[in-house]
């Protein structure tokens, strides 16, 4: 039985499933989510559910805990607070994104599906991953909107 591909959900993945002031992107998100991600093992982390535990509102908050319930976790390790200063010691990111590429990287996920246009699905980020993780002999998950998913299945 082939391996199944491993991808690591960023909260922005989570969070635009509800955002109806963006309902292009909100419509590829839930496309993404029906359609693409049962084929996937998928993952999110500790650093997500913290997120998730933020959400004041109490309605929204339980909608995203339900559509994250089959998700498996990865915990925020040492190494993966370590990784994540390598990244940032390199490039300039907000700690949070660092941790989610090092639990991403360290879990060996293939994909890191992101929304984070800003930050995380920039080049020189996926260089300077690609570059650290080569040098640590780590997995280098490719970091990938849900969009580029939708459009690898219509070619």
């Amino acid at each position: 039985m082939p391996r199944r591909i491993k991808v690591y959900l960023e909260n922005s993945t989570i969070s635009m499933y509800f955002q109806d002031d963006a309902p292009y992107l909100r419509d590829i998100t839930r496309e993404f989510w029906r359609d693409i991600l049962p084929h996937f093992d998928s993952y999110i982390s500790e650093a997500i559910l913290d997120e998730i535990r933020a959400i004041e509102d109490l309605t929204l908050r339980k909608a995203v805990e339900n559509l994250i319930r089959d998700h498996a976790v990865l915990e925020i390790t040492e190494d993966v607070i370590k990784l994540s200063n390598i990244y940032l010691s390199q490039r300039r990111l907000p700690r949070l994104d660092a941790i989610h590429i090092a639990s991403a990287s360290l879990g060996e996920t293939d994909f890191l599906v992101t929304w984070n246009l800003k930050h995380l699905y920039k080049r020189g980020t996926q260089e300077i991953v690609r570059e650290v993780n080569t040098h640590l002999r780590i997995p280098i998950p490719t970091i990938a909107t849900p969009e580029d998913f939708l459009e690898e299945e219509e070619v």
